[in-house]
C-alpha cells in the first residue's frame, strides 16, 4: 500500500511541473507580451522596458479616444502604466490577453480623469434632447473609430464615453455603469441618445459620416 501511495507521489512530482511546462508554452504561442510579464514579476528591468515599449502605442491610441490635449494624455499614460505594473501580479493569463488587460486599465484612468476634469472646470455637459421614437438608427452599424473620433466629439461628453465604450471598446452596459457610477439603465439611455444624435444630423455614405444638408438639427 504504501509502495503505491509513494508512486503516485513520485508521479504527481513529475506530471506538474510538465503540465505547468506545457501550460506556459501554450500562453507563449498565443500571448506575445507573457513573455514580457514573467520577466518583470522577476525583476528584469530588461523586460519592463520591452512591456512598455510594445504596449505605448496601444494604450496611447485607447487614452486619445477619451483625452484630446497632449499633455493630459501623457499624464493619463502615466498613471496608467502605473497601475499596470503594480498589478502585473494580479493579471491571469488564462482570462485573456495582456494587451486586452492593459488597455482596460488604461481606458479606466482615462475615464477617470475625464470625469474628474468635468468636475473640477463645471462644464459637464447634460443633452436634454428627447427621442421620439423607441427605435434605435443602424448608423453606427458600418463605422470605423477613426471616423467616430473625427465626427462625434461635439457630442455631449457623457454621451460620448458610453458610445465609444460600448461601439469601439465592447464594453457591457453594466461594466459602462461600473465605470461611470451611473446604472445600467442610464448607460442604455445614453447610447441610445447618441445614436439619435448622430441619425439627426449625419448621413452614412460609403461608410463614413456626411453631415446633412438640412441645418434643421441647429435647432435642437
Amino acid at each position: 500500500m504504501w509502495i503505491a501511495l509513494e508512486i503516485d507521489d513520485t508521479l504527481d512530482g513529475i506530471q506538474d511541473p510538465v503540465a505547468k511546462e506545457l501550460m506556459e508554452e501554450e500562453i507563449n504561442s498565443t500571448d506575445p507580451y507573457w513573455t514580457f510579464v514573467q520577466g518583470c514579476l522577476e525583476g528584469d528591468s530588461m523586460a519592463q522596458r520591452g512591456l512598455f515599449d510594445r504596449l505605448l502605442p496601444y494604450l496611447k491610441s485607447a487614452v486619445r479616444r477619451y483625452i484630446w490635449d497632449d499633455s493630459d494624455v501623457q499624464d493619463v499614460l502615466q498613471e496608467a502604466f502605473i497601475r499596470i505594473f503594480r498589478n502585473l501580479h494580479q493579471f491571469d493569463p488564462k482570462k485573456g490577453q495582456v494587451q486586452t488587460w492593459a488597455t482596460r486599465i488604461a481606458v479606466n484612468a482615462a475615464i477617470t480623469f475625464g470625469m474628474r476634469g468635468m468636475r473640477q472646470s463645471n462644464h459637464e455637459a447634460i443633452s436634454n434632447f428627447n427621442a421620439s421614437g423607441q427605435r434605435e438608427p443602424e448608423v453606427l452599424a458600418q463605422l470605423n473609430a477613426e471616423d467616430l473620433l473625427q465626427r462625434l466629439r461635439a457630442l455631449p461628453r457623457e454621451q460620448y464615453e458610453v458610445l465609444i465604450l460600448h461601439s469601439v471598446e465592447g464594453y457591457s452596459h453594466d461594466e459602462i455603469a461600473a465605470l461611470l457610477h451611473v446604472s445600467s439603465m442610464t448607460s442604455r439611455k445614453r447610447l441610445s441618445r447618441a445614436k439619435q444624435w448622430i441619425a439627426s444630423r449625419f448621413d452614412l455614405e460609403g461608410g463614413e459620416l456626411i453631415p446633412k444638408k438640412t441645418n434643421d438639427h441647429e435647432t435642437d
